[in-house]
């Protein structure tokens, strides 16, 4: 369980790394990647595989606040990347739900390195 984890938590990495080379797309181009949009789904499910895998296999021990802290900040991700790749897919391009994800994100992993 502890390899399952591991790679759990390496996979949540690579899913940062979309949301961060997902926004650098989405602000050259100026409406909202797909990248950005996968990158926030991938992280919120590997997230919560993440805690179950930790919990299950007694690998870590959580601080159960902690990860409903940032499980709601994750879903607000989602959905403002959600809301953004729907006005974009509409044709009215705005930014500001794509800065929003952003400034989530960037919140949730302020959240992650402090909250130990």
């Amino acid at each position: 369980m502890v390899a399952t984890y591991l790679a759990l938590t390496w996979a949540h990495w690579g899913g940062l790394a979309l949301l961060v080379v997902g926004y650098i797309l989405s602000v050259s181009r100026g409406t909202i990647s797909e990248v950005m949009v996968w990158g926030a789904r991938l992280q919120l499910l590997l997230g919560l595989m993440l805690v179950a895998a930790g919990e299950i296999g007694q690998v870590r021990v959580f601080d159960h606040m902690m990860i409903g802290v940032k499980l709601v900040i994750a879903l607000l991700v989602v959905v403002f990347a959600e809301i953004s790749r729907a006005k974009a897919a509409k044709g009215q391009g705005n930014q500001l739900f794509t800065h929003a994800a952003a400034a989530a994100t960037v919140l949730n992993v302020i959240v992650a390195l402090v909250w130990l």
